[in-house]
């Protein structure tokens, strides 16, 4: 029992307040208070006002300071109260406030409104007249529709309109409440009376929606009828309807209509996604018309099968531009039926140029079961094929292709073809974990131009064995090895080999490959996102790097990877370059970048690089970068 009241209690304390609240704004209303005060009142009571605000706010709907705010408050309220001090206060109103008040009746979808404002129609003030043909639209139901009817011989624009609007409004509701028999009478009579085409479509279209099933032959007809309103409503419908023999209709109709329609017929149908339409839009394919034939092709990637698949390739070898653009990503998008196998099958009769698409969208498709397919063509004798072939092998092969390419990598004795290869395989090995073991015992036992091709894929390795293998051929006796394994250590992914590329930086006799090391190291420290580095060790990288001889080019390489460092120690390395005149502006750079980033937990060491930058003769635009990250320190 105790907690039951405990229950009570705890719900009549906020009504309690609730109520206090209510009779304080009510008191602000009916004092001498500020318009101001008397408006945030009125904006309060719509949360929280009840049956007794109700007359306080009638009181100020005559009000032209005010009436707004009471409206506003009451059209929310759901005590008929609320209407009848609506209704009550369009009598003693006119002007603004008189529309404002017919427009919350119709907020309110106030039914016991329609005979007063039914009256409204034949304002003298069109304004009002106006608003009130909207409000019965809005509120519709048979009195409504009733009222617009009667009045719209007489009315005259901008009345009239807005009693077509109203009408419109009425039909559109009835047809919502499933009420089709009443909604295309009123469809029908607007669409059969009116003459503007705006109207006519508009009516049309209600028309269609509430004859049901009938209503497809009505959609078919307008579209293969001569051009007017009705034709334009159907097309606006043609991708919505969901009757029976829908997309037949719109199929059966593409032969007998001219080609802006057809164009719009095929959109349509696109946009249904219903197969049964495969065969009218393949026909359109070959269309005289370009734009039609653009459409086609376009809506064969939605509806298309395996069964399109070699009129696409064949389109996309012979066509250019747009048409071309569009065979492709339809050949890519096929996304019913059994579309690789036909792919495949097709390139037995295929030409030269339509056997290039198809290897293309045999890639472009992501399909791992065409891999064996195009192994084949990369093993065969036309160039084109090859190539074609191997790139797409590079996207889509996976662990069990490797060996394979790599045996053709030793067997050719064509350069182009180890070339290609290698590079499909390093795509591969970068995608694909695992299986890497077939290019590491190429690379320690296979013949030499195989070796110096499958070095570059070592690499990409990021695994102890590539490293191993990558290390093995740098000290290997034949010169061209070696060379080939500084410029995959140089290109490597592999983080724990920056070490290696630290040494070639320092050490390598030959000036282009500590270049390239220079710039490995600067890449594998600061831009490679799959790289995690401490910072300690970037730096040891960077400052043994700087304290060998380095030329312009390797200055500025080191500043970019330091500046992307946000350590103290890494502006320890780079202030010292300010005096170099070689590079004084890109040390400006690092220096002001690596201040801003340092200055909230290292102001003082921030601030002292910073001033350097100052002191020193420099262009316009890097001093007001330095002065505004002097000026940001804490």
């Amino acid at each position: 029992m105790r907690r039951f009241c405990a229950v009570l209690i705890s719900l009549a304390l906020p009504l309690a307040a609730h109520c206090a609240e209510e009779d304080q704004l009510l008191g602000v209303l009916q004092s001498s208070q500020s318009l101001h005060d008397k408006d945030a009142a009125c904006a309060r009571l719509k949360w929280i006002g009840t049956a007794q605000s109700i007359p306080a706010l009638a009181a100020l709907l005559t009000n032209d300071d005010l009436s707004h705010s009471a409206r506003y408050a009451l059209e929310s309220m759901p005590w008929p109260e609320a209407s009848a001090a609506l209704l009550g206060a369009l009598a003693k109103t006119s002007g603004s406030n008189e529309v404002g008040i017919i427009n919350s009746l119709a907020m309110r979808h106030d039914t016991a409104a329609t005979p007063r404002l039914s009256k409204l129609l034949r304002d003298s003030d069109s304004v009002v007249a106006v608003a009130a043909a909207q409000a019965l639209g809005r509120i519709g139901g048979v009195k409504a529709v009733k009222s617009l009817e009667a009045a719209l011989p007489e009315a005259a624009s901008p009345v009239r309109g807005a009693e077509i609007d109203g009408l419109l409004d009425c039909a559109n509701t009835l047809l919502t409440e499933g009420r089709n028999g009443p909604a295309l009478k009123i469809f029908q009579s607007l669409y059969d009376k009116e003459k503007e085409d705006s109207i006519r479509q508009a009516a049309f279209r209600g028309v269609i929606l509430a004859s049901g099933e009938k209503g497809v032959e009505l959609m078919a007809a307008a579209i293969a009828g001569a051009a007017a309103p009705c034709r334009g409503a159907a097309l606006q419908l043609a991708g919505q309807m969901n009757y029976p023999g829908v997309t037949k209709a719109l199929a059966d109709a593409l032969p007998r209509v001219e080609a802006p329609v057809q164009i719009s017929l095929l959109q349509c149908l696109a946009q249904r996604g219903d197969v049964s339409a495969l065969a009218a839009v393949t026909a359109l394919a070959d269309s005289t018309d370009a734009n039609v034939r653009l459409a086609a092709i376009t809506g064969l990637g939605d509806l298309g099968d395996g069964s399109v698949a070699p009129l696409l390739a064949r389109k996309a070898a012979s066509s250019t531009g747009a048409e071309r653009n569009a065979a492709r990503q339809s050949l890519t998008g096929l996304r019913h039926g059994e579309v690789t196998p036909a792919l495949l099958d097709s390139l037995a009769s295929a030409t030269p140029e339509v056997s290039l698409e198809v290897i293309r969208a045999l890639g472009d498709r992501g399909d791992s079961s065409a891999a064996p397919a195009l192994l084949q063509l990369a093993h065969g004798p036309n160039d084109s094929s090859r190539a074609a072939s191997l790139q797409a092998l590079a996207s889509l092969a996976g662990a069990a292709q490797i060996p394979d390419l790599v045996q053709l990598v030793i067997q050719t004795t064509n350069e182009d073809v180890r070339s290609e290869t290698a590079d499909a395989l390093n795509s591969i090995c970068q995608r694909v974990h695992g299986n890497a073991q077939p290019v590491l015992d190429a690379v320690a036992h296979g013949p030499l131009e195989a070796r110096l091709a499958l070095l570059t894929v070592c690499g990409s390795l990021t695994e102890a064995p590539g490293r191993e293998a990558l290390r093995a051929a740098m000290a290997d006796p034949e010169p061209r090895v070696r060379e080939a394994a500084t410029r995959a250590l140089c290109e490597t992914h592999d983080g724990e080999l920056l070490p290696d590329l630290v040494q070639v930086a320092c050490s390598n006799p030959d000036k282009k490959f500590r270049t390239l090391a220079v710039a490995g190291c600067v890449r594998l420290a600061t831009q490679e996102e799959d790289v995690k580095l401490p910072n300690d060790q970037k730096l040891d990288a960077f400052k043994k790097i700087l304290a060998t001889p380095l030329d312009k080019q390797e200055k500025r390489l080191v500043l970019s990877g330091l500046s992307a460092m946000s350590d103290n120690q890494a502006l320890a390395l780079a202030t010292p370059l300010l005096d170099d005149a070689s590079v004084r502006v890109e040390a400006a750079h690092a220096v002001i970048h690596i201040s801003t980033s340092i200055s909230a937990a290292q102001p003082a060491e921030a601030g002292a690089a910073l001033k350097k930058v100052l002191a020193m003769s420099i262009n316009p635009a890097t001093r007001k970068s330095a002065e505004k990250a002097f000026k940001n320190i804490p």
